[in-house]
């Protein structure tokens, strides 16, 4: 592709913003169109990378855009995202894949009637720490993986659009709104599908199940256990901690091991600054276009980030329920 990759980017909140300055990072890359519903955000947004602001997908696709890149809430992403695929554009769509299993099927549907290369945003795998620990498993430096856990907990969010991450029924909760994350990236780093999931869940100040423990048996014979809160004190940040065991030995590693440093304010007390930043996005981002411009595979393909979506939803369906869920035959009743 010799011209510039003309993009369009639908939601303009906290997401589309980290899309934003990605797609800014990588050569040969135009955002033309920011569209949300809200006209003073999309024109917020659009006026920081030199774009137009639209009300909503068809008008960006109207302006000629190659891709789009879906930043909206989950209960959304069916509908933006069937219908970039069905204009011809390459598709890029947050994470979770959707917030039901009905819905994720259009995509992944969808999906297999065009060439245009769909990716789904599961940035774990781009990130640096994590990148890496998947490098040196498929070198084979800790054997056959044994246990895997993974562990993402912080604050309620307070950044989203009328509160509807705080909604269990748009957000899915933290099951599948943050743990998402931690079951892609131990069924990828495993290399294998979960079979079973068993969760359980506690209530806290921050809302219902906020904050959820849920162990996985793999195909493999591997296990997997992934910790996930939105009940702890924002004053303790986002923090991340893995742990992969295997026959040849053990990695593992938190954010507080990697942080660049302390920053301590009267004010607001411990802040521990962030090396990471924004990095995993802007790789994703990058391997998402050169697919684009490569004619495929996608870095994360849909049937993947399928795979993903049901298991958050089946350890929910486990948290309410009580019991562990078969994931070889469970289907939404």
């Amino acid at each position: 592709m010799t011209t510039a990759l003309r993009v369009g980017i639908v939601g303009a909140g906290l997401i589309a913003g980290v899309h934003a300055r990605a797609y800014a990072t990588v050569p040969g890359v135009s955002i033309v169109g920011v569209a949300d519903p809200r006209e003073t955000k999309a024109q917020a947004l659009a006026s920081t990378v030199g774009a137009r602001a639209f009300d909503g997908l068809e008008a960006v696709l109207d302006a000629g855009v190659d891709v789009i890149s879906v930043c909206t809430p989950p209960d959304t992403h069916a509908e933006l995202a069937v219908a970039a695929i069905k204009s011809g554009a390459h598709v890029l769509c947050e994470k979770p894949l959707a917030g039901t299993l009905e819905d994720a099927r259009r995509i992944v549907a969808a999906a297999h009637t065009t060439q245009a290369v769909v990716c789904v945003g599961h940035v774990s795998r781009f990130e640096p720490d994590h990148q890496r620990a998947k490098e040196l498993v498929d070198e084979g430096r800790l054997g056959r993986l044994a246990m895997l856990c993974h562990s993402m907990t912080t604050s309620l969010p307070g950044w989203s659009e009328g509160g509807w991450l705080t909604d269990p029924r748009r957000s899915g909760g933290p099951l599948l709104d943050l743990a998402v994350h931690s079951f892609d990236y131990l069924s990828w780093v495993n290399g294998s599908a979960p079979t079973r999931v068993y969760a359980i869940g506690a209530d806290s100040p921050a809302g219902p199940a906020t904050y959820a423990l849920a162990t996985l048996a793999y195909a493999n014979g591997a296990m997997g256990q992934i910790e996930v809160s939105w009940a702890h004190p924002a004053e303790r940040g986002f923090k991340v901690a893995v742990e992969l065991a295997g026959t040849l030995g053990r990695l593992a590693w938190d954010y507080d091991s990697i942080n660049g440093g302390a920053m301590y304010s009267r004010q607001t007390g411990q802040t521990l600054l962030d090396p990471l930043g924004e990095r995993g996005f802007a790789r994703e981002v990058t391997a998402f276009v050169h697919a684009v411009r490569a004619g495929g595979p996608s870095p994360v393909p849909v049937e993947a980030a399928f795979q993903s979506t049901r298991t958050a939803l089946a350890a929910q369906h486990s948290l309410d329920t009580g019991e562990p869920v078969d994931l070889t035959t469970w289907e939404v009743a």
